[in-house]
């Protein structure tokens, strides 16, 4: 015999080439398992790796005694008679391998301590028999399944099955054994085998599972076990709630990294999405969307920067207005550039794949859904309404009487002035004064009731699946009628969808089809219906005693006209239109197991139409005429009304073909490879006519009034000079062809490498050679640790972690390397046609490319109770668009270089958590899941400018609103005024900067001096305070799911935090052409100034200035101010705020946290049991109750302002987001 004795010690420096970072995450993992391990975990710890070929007992025990050190005892001549053997493992216990090894040679072995002693088996062991079994594997209509997974239980012994479905597996040493059979899509299988000459396994397909365990980027179908990128799959069925209308509403708060942005409560308005911060200035700034593999573009072309605007509300709609939620099976989200760069430069912003319901194997299933949903309107009792009552704006009225402030040119005289200038004038008596005065005291309009309403809306879907597993099938049709707060505003919905799945031996063909009909109904927005019924004051009556409509004066800007605010929403209309459809089929043959080909077209098109009417009895034709309707000078629209006609048709098509290659190269099945190469061609057309008709007749069957325009020369003047009033016609083409590829090597299901690379060329890009082709490439990598280095650690079910580094690109499609003209009609002063400048020439401009790094870990413990992933990316934009203002010599005003650099950064993490489960035991039992999710993003922008800010024309306005790009900065940063207190003496406002001479310190600076010497921006950011970003910083929700027996409940909570807004402007009526503070007698008043400063010692509790009297506030105005014609040295106005008043609005004491909590749902369902549904003959039904946007925290200083839809800036009062109930009901049969 031989013995070695060599000390065993566990090579931990495999670990030192990993991130840091993970690697203490690792040493925890592993200082907690050593000690809850038990006494045989030094033997689990002798992990091998050999491989070695016709060598003999004595050989192997000899390599395995180097690896392990440990010692071998044995008998030499015993073994000489044994043979040799081929043998090959990776990362296998020594005990393992000892026992899959030993029995075939009749030998057995025991350990003790660091000895291996190897003997003959014993009598009763060495009469044992080895199994060789075969078998096959099919599912229920008997087709083989290839790449079946079969494992025995107990040992880390398998097979998988070959291209017919049939398998062999040799198992040593045992006489019978239980078998797991496991395949994506189906239901694991557990075999007892005891003997039988073959297998036949049937496995029974599981939807759910499928929907569970597959990652759809578009391109691929990918195992998550093997995804390396950053993706987040979502399924539709757990974000879909009753009293939301389209998928990206229902994404609030469940996509960690995704910022969601809501600036309006109307019906049909379109959300603002964010995955992972902003990556250009210029171009948009949204996601792509996806839908079953074909990219989807918006129906109307509406200019990036105008989506970008965070004040603009898009009712037009965006790429999957169309679509049905019911429809949708599964959301896949492509956060990385690894995830995103098969899409190339369209890309840049992140991926949203939708893929929709298919047929299930089995009988037909017909399924009814219905819904309806009740939403509240807005009262003056919420606290969101934080304005004056008819009393409170009496009284406010008459203090600005008592301190004998001047009042602007009243267009109306009402409430409290209008009885006190009639008795001035001697028209009425006191006593008349006093009961008129009373009568405007009580008369309380209630604004919200006369334009709003509480609404209900309707949805209602009707799908038919089934099939086989040679034809598969979903059909749905759906119906919505939605209908909003503001009275006439509505939306109906007309959806149809159409799935089929044929397969015929190596052929599989799809066919899908979606279709949809959208008509909305609003009020114009320059009608204004919320801003209206928030700042006009309850003092003003609608009607008259007859019931008749009351009128009253309003400024036109050159006139007065009668005005009603009821009259103006009868005689003005905002109608869509919208259709669109989508057909899609593709073509896959299957050459072998490993080779399949695939082929893709689709074709799509879009027409909407958007009509704005005003009519002849609109205040808005008013303001067209200029005199009174029954006047005669009607040179500005002689008769009818104008009708702003806007049809936008959109064409496109893609055709994909790709070779895709799957297959395991060795026996052993450890090395798996997985490819594709493909190329693609798509075209996307928008014809558009943008037209304005004056003198429309809408009540007359839609005519046009015939005019004399010899007569009327303003009007022939304006349809001579606006290119609108003969129509101007778009046509915009863009055509794209690309190439890709993608790689993927996997070992033995631990370690996977990855690496994607498209080529994109198109007629939008640039003219030199370089910029013509945008290659976006991507490697990435997972590491399986649990199945790697913690095999045996039970509590921990996997661990693993993803990297990525990639390019992601970006270019605009309105830039160009020529000069490109709009041909305009022909000028009646010069008799020739006109051209405009669309585009200035701008070859030089290069790409904008992104930088993409991710690193994610992965992680499932104590047997999937918990669930999680921690991420943290970076994204570097480099050479960024920005506009440049140049001379207007050149036709354009703007110009787009290459001069800014946008960094994004953050961290991602979310869990799912199962707290209670006893449903696992017990059908009746009860279960609570949880799942928190968190994303926080840091944004920033900086360039190669030597000032402060990246753009070379700024106003102090752009520091205001955030629309100025700030070296340092994140994007849509904003300042303001630094408010020092009010004046002891009359309760004015002061500021830094309001006084020319301030105090630092003990130091007395004279600001005019010391601004004379900086640039513009150097004096608007020494003047005013950095306040943050309009845009939040961190989000995220947290999921509760509880079910107890057929009850299931679901609460959805969703926050936000980091971004700051303003509190609503309190002095949005100063006049300062007639020297005033006061209001219009029509206007209303925050009731802020109920606790307004009165007298000297009030500003120690108060922060709201007086009432002061004509003459104090004449020199807080304008042409009083020290600053206001203020020009530094080089003669650039560095003028820094309008008036006192404005500075107050935008001081930091009127900014405040926009962070939130909201309740975003909560649903209560109940399933019908089995014997209930057999007496109605139907298979399923459940009816529930949700309400959404239930209540949100925030900050007290708001009073109510809704931080998610008006954060004080904008200019304009949006619609809160209302809460809505909702019932629903789903019924199969």
């Amino acid at each position: 015999m031989k013995k070695k004795r060599i000390d065993t010690k566990f090579d931990y420096r495999i670990l030192s080439r990993k991130n840091l970072l993970f690697m203490k995450f690792v040493i925890i993992i592993l200082v907690v398992t050593c000690l809850s391990a038990r006494a045989n975990v030094f033997s689990q710890r002798m992990i091998v790796n050999i491989d070695l070929q016709d060598v003999s007992l004595n050989q192997l025990f000899k390599e395995l005694s180097k690896q392990t050190r440990c010692d071998f005892l044995y008998n030499h001549t015993l073994l000489k008679t044994k043979g040799s053997l081929n043998i090959k493992a990776s990362n296998k216990p020594l005990e393992q391998l000892l026992g899959e090894i030993l029995p075939g040679f009749g030998l057995e072995y025991f350990l003790d301590d660091n000895v291996v002693i190897i003997r003959e088996c014993s009598k009763s062991t060495d009469e044992k028999k080895s199994l060789t079994i075969n078998g096959r594997v099919t599912d229920e209509q008997k087709n083989p399944l290839p790449g079946v997974t079969i494992i025995v239980k107990g040992l880390k012994v398998g097979t998988s099955t070959d291209v017919n479905g049939k398998f062999k597996i040799y198992i040593p040493g045992v006489e019978e054994c239980t078998l797991f059979f496991s395949f994506i899509g189906m239901e694991t299988q557990e075999v007892k085998y005891s003997g039988k000459d073959s297998l036949h396994v049937v496995m029974k397909e599981s939807s759910e599972q499928l929907e569970e365990v597959i990652v759809n980027t578009g391109y691929e179908r990918i195992d998550p076990r093997k995804t390396t990128s950053a993706i987040q799959s979502i399924k539709a069925e757990d974000i879909v709630v009753s009293g939301l209308t389209s998928i990206d509403q229902m994404l609030e708060g469940h996509v960690p990294g995704m910022i969601f942005m809501q600036n309006t409560g109307q019906i049909g308005a379109t959300p603002r999405l964010r995955i992972r911060g902003t990556s250009t200035v210029l171009g948009s700034q949204e996601p792509l969307w996806v839908i079953d593999g074909i990219v989807q573009e918006n129906p109307v072309d509406v200019d990036p920067q105008q989506i970008n605007d965070l004040d603009f509300v898009n009712l037009l709609g965006n790429a999957i207005t169309g679509l049905n939620p019911e429809d949708i099976s599964q959301i896949d989200i492509l956060k990385d550039a690894s995830a995103t760069a098969l899409y190339g430069a369209k890309a840049a912003n992140g991926v949203i794949v939708i893929t929709t319901k298919k047929g299930k194997q089995g009988p037909p299933t017909l399924s009814y859904s219905l819904s309806g949903s009740f939403m509240r309107r807005p009262h003056y009792s919420d606290n969101s309404v934080y304005m004056m009552n008819s009393k409170e704006r009496i009284d406010f009225s008459r203090e600005l009487i008592e301190k004998r402030v001047t009042y602007p040119q009243v267009t109306s005289w009402m409430g409290y002035e209008k009885p006190l200038r009639n008795y001035w004038s001697g028209l009425i008596s006191f006593e008349e004064m006093q009961k008129e005065v009373g009568y405007y005291e009580s008369v309380n309009t209630d604004w919200f009731d006369i334009l709003m309403q509480n609404s209900f809306s309707h949805k209602h879907t009707l799908s038919l699946s089934g099939g086989s597993s040679a034809l598969r099938y979903y059909v749905s049709a759906g119906f919505a009628d939605t209908r909003g707060n503001i009275k006439g505003e509505e939306n109906k919905q007309y959806t149809a969808n159409i799935n089929l799945t044929a397969n015929y031996q190596r052929i599989s063909i799809r066919f899908g089809f979606n279709g949809n009909v959208m008509k909305k109904k609003y009020t114009p927005n320059d009608v204004e219906v919320p801003k209206y019924a928030y700042e006009t004051t309850r003092a003003l009556p609608a009607y008259n005693e007859d019931g008749s409509l009351w009128f009253y004066s309003k400024d036109t800007g050159y006139a007065y006209r009668d005005y009603n605010i009821i009259n103006d929403v009868n005689n003005t209309s905002q109608d869509i239109r919208s259709s669109g459809l989508t057909v899609t089929a593709s073509l896959d043959y299957q050459f072998n197991e490993a080779l399949k080909a695939s082929f893709t077209a689709s074709y799509s098109t879009n027409n909407t139409t958007q009509e704005i009417w005003h009519g002849e009895n609109s205040f808005y034709a008013e303001i067209l005429r200029r005199p009174q309707y029954n006047g005669t000078d009607k040179n500005g629209m002689p008769f009818g009304g104008e009708l702003q006609y806007q049809n936008t048709e959109r064409y496109a098509y893609t055709v994909r073909g790709q070779i895709n290659f799957n297959k395991t190269i060795d026996a052993e099945q450890k090395h798996l490879i997985t490819s594709s190469i493909g190329g693609e061609v798509s075209s996307n057309q928008y014809f558009g006519l943008d037209q304005t008709f004056r003198g429309y007749l809408k009540e007359r069957g839609k005519k046009m009034a015939g005019t004399d325009l010899s007569e009327y020369p303003y009007f022939e003047e304006w349809k001579g000079s606006d290119p609108k009033a003969l129509g101007v016609w778009t046509d915009k083409l863009t055509n794209m062809a690309s190439t890709f590829a993608t790689f993927s090597y996997t070992y033995n299901n631990l370690y996977t490498l990855n690496a994607n690379v498209r080529l994109d060329a198109s007629n939008r890009f640039g003219s030199r050679a370089n910029e013509k082709l945008a290659p976006i490439w991507s490697v990435s990598a997972r590491w399986n640790i649990k199945d790697d280095l913690l095999p045996y650690t039970k509590w921990i079910s996997s661990i693993a972690l993803r990297g990525s580094f990639g390019y992601q690109g970006n270019m605009l499609d309105t830039e160009s390397a020529k000069l490109v003209l709009t041909r305009g009609g022909l000028d009646p002063n010069f008799e020739e046609y006109e051209s405009y400048v669309s585009s200035y020439p701008n070859p030089n401009l290069k790409w904008e490319k992104t930088e993409s790094y991710n690193l994610t870990l992965d992680f499932s413990l104590f047997k999937g109770r918990i669930n999680g992933n921690f991420t943290y990316f970076y994204k570097n934009t480099k050479n960024a668009f920005l506009s440049k203002t140049i001379s207007a010599i050149n036709g354009v005003n703007n110009w787009v270089v290459n001069q800014g650099t946008l960094k994004n950064q953050g961290l991602e993490g979310s869990l799912s958590l199962t707290i209670i489960d006893s449903k696992s035991r017990n059908a009746n039992g009860f279960r609570w899941t949880m799942s928190p999710n968190i994303g926080q993003i840091f944004n920033k922008v900086s360039g190669n400018s030597k000032d402060q800010t990246l753009t070379n024309e700024i106003t102090y306005s752009g520091f205001l609103d955030g629309s100025v790009e700030i070296q340092g900065r994140p994007l849509n940063s904003f300042y303001s005024y630094k408010f020092y207190g009010l004046n002891a003496s009359n309760g004015l406002p002061m500021f830094y900067g309001s006084d020319r001479y301030q105090y630092v310190g003990n130091q007395k600076v004279d600001l005019l001096k010391k601004y004379q010497e900086l640039s513009p921006s150097e004096v608007f950011t020494d003047v005013m305070e950095y306040s943050g970003t309009r845009v939040p910083t961190l989000q995220g929700g947290v999921q509760n799911s509880l079910s107890w027996r057929r009850f299931s409940v679901s609460l959805n909570l969703t926050y936000s935090f980091g971004s700051k807004i303003r509190l609503l402007k309190m002095y949005p009526n100063v006049n300062s052409d007639f020297n005033t503070i006061a209001p219009q007698p029509t206007d209303n008043v925050r009731k802020e100034f109920l606790s307004r400063w009165r007298q000297p010692g009030d500003e120690l509790h108060t922060n709201v200035p007086g009432i002061v009297s004509s003459s104090e506030f004449t020199s807080t105005l304008n042409t009083w101010m020290w600053w206001y014609s203020l020009k530094n040295t080089n003669g650039e106005s560095i003028k820094f705020a309008g008036n006192i008043w404005d500075m107050y609005d935008n001081s930091n004491l009127r900014t405040v946290s926009g962070d939130f909590v909201k309740i975003q749902s909560l649903s209560i369902r109940y399933n019908f049991p089995d014997d209930i549904c057999k007496q109605l003959r139907i298979k399923s039904a459940y009816i529930g109750f949700t309400g959404t946007n239930l209540h949100t925290f925030c900050n007290k200083k708001l009073k109510g302002q809704d931080p998610a839809t008006q954060d004080g800036i904008a200019p304009t009062i949006n619609m809160s987001l209302r809460p809505t109930y909702s019932f629903n009901l789903n019924v199969s049969f």
